[in-house]
């Protein structure tokens, strides 16, 4: 920035008498950064573009062109390119300040541990730092350090451990650190050609419009439209494509369904072949339906499907085992199948509608009747009632009395 325009500058600002501090806070810039483009001094700004901004700033508030200041001050800065043999020496100086700043660390951790009277693996032993970045921060060499991060830990826990006010080594570590960055960014500000750094200060319109940040945003957009757009063709496609499934029927309706079509009535023996002694009555039940014996030996064993009615009791042992024992609920349906035998238990038997080897056997019996019937490979049972003996009582006998003689 040269000193004409920063003349400029301040003769415009003394015309409309104002101070630095009023431009401040008009201008939201910092005192010191006006001040240094009034003195033309281009190294106290923070960067190339923030200076052309202040400038512009600067230059709209006293009512003077912008445009103008710029391009001449681009113009200097391409016809005069910053000479090398100062840059060189700064870089120089920054690097020795850097390795003064963690020389200087180094020498205050390795006196106070001597003084102290530990060794490098009594420290070890208890901070828990590895013997070689211990070296490395006493003998001030930061490429011994896995990273600047976690050397800034290490220097924290290192000092702490000794009993020094680790602050005071941060804040030097942190001014080594900026002194190094200095240097690597000087040393790749010199590899680059001359060329190279007139257009990177001054990009081009289209550079400045179009930036990275604006392109990554436009694929953004792109991707989540095109995404969206995805997702709509394949739900339409979907939706589309389905077709209303039939809604499956419930079980009773299906046991009904097969009982009607299958069901051929048998003539039946007037009388039930019991297979053990017992009670030769046959049960007849009550209300409409086939005849309760069934004829014939199904082939699958023995087959009792039971449909409710209304809510009852109900207790079923298949081959012996209890399969159900507790109410039924209307409209449901119980399918049963036994080797050799079924027996069904129930409190009531109007509740209750039954099917024996795809025979409808109607309801069992009237309201509130107890049924206990067993269905075997022969027929209808009623199961056999056990006999309770009762005590009898014993006469006790009298003596037999002996003959009195007669005098």
């Amino acid at each position: 920035m040269s000193e004409a325009i920063g003349q400029q500058l301040r003769q415009a600002r003394e015309t409309r008498q104002l101070s630095l501090e009023q431009v401040a806070q008009a201008t939201h810039i910092r005192a010191r950064y006006i001040q240094a483009l009034e003195d033309g001094d281009f190294a106290a700004m923070p960067s190339d573009v923030q200076a052309r901004g202040f400038l512009r700033a600067y230059a709209s508030f006293l009512g003077l062109d912008s445009g103008t200041l710029l391009a001449a001050g681009q113009a200097e800065a391409v016809a005069t390119p910053p000479p090398a043999p100062e840059s060189v020496e700064l870089s120089t100086n920054q690097a020795g300040a850097a390795s003064q700043a963690f020389a200087e660390i180094g020498q205050k951790l390795k006196d106070q541990r001597e003084l102290l009277g530990f060794s490098l693996e009594d420290v070890v032993r208890h901070t828990h730092l590895r013997i070689h970045y211990l070296e490395s921060l006493e003998a001030g060499n930061l490429d011994g350090l896995p990273s600047p991060v976690q050397g800034r830990g290490m220097l924290n826990n290192y000092a702490v451990f000794l009993g020094l006010d680790p602050e005071p080594l941060l804040l030097r570590f942190a001014d080594g650190l900026q002194a190094r960055l200095a240097v690597k960014q000087a040393a790749r500000a010199e590899n680059l050609p001359q060329t190279s750094r007139r257009e990177l200060r001054t990009p081009t319109r289209l550079q400045r419009t179009i930036s990275s940040e604006l392109i990554i945003g436009a694929v953004l957009v792109i991707f989540l439209a095109a995404s969206s757009i995805w997702v709509a063709i394949r739900i339409f496609t979907i939706q589309s494509g389905q077709q209303a499934a039939p809604t499956a029927p419930s079980i009773a309706e299906v046991l009904l369904a097969t009982a009607t079509e299958t069901l051929t009535p048998t003539p039946l023996p007037p009388t039930l072949t019991l297979p053990a002694a017992g009670i030769p009555a046959p049960v007849q039940p009550t209300g409409t339906g086939e005849p309760l014996a069934v004829a014939g030996t199904p082939t699958s064993g023995v087959q009792v499907y039971v449909t409710a009615r209304h809510r009852a009791w109900m207790r079923v042992l298949v081959d012996g085992e209890v399969e159900f024992d507790g109410r039924i609920l209307p409209g449901s349906a119980y399918a049963y199948t036994g080797e050799e035998r079924v027996e069904l238990t129930t409190g009531d038997g109007d509740a209750l509608q039954v099917f024996f080897n795809q025979q409808d056997l109607g309801s069992l019996g009237q309201a509130g009747e107890v049924v206990n019937l067993v269905f075997t490979l022969d027929g209808i049972q009623t199961p056999t009632p056990t006999i309770t003996l009762s005590p009898t009582t014993t006469p006790r006998f009298a003596g037999t009395p002996g003959v009195t003689p007669v005098p």
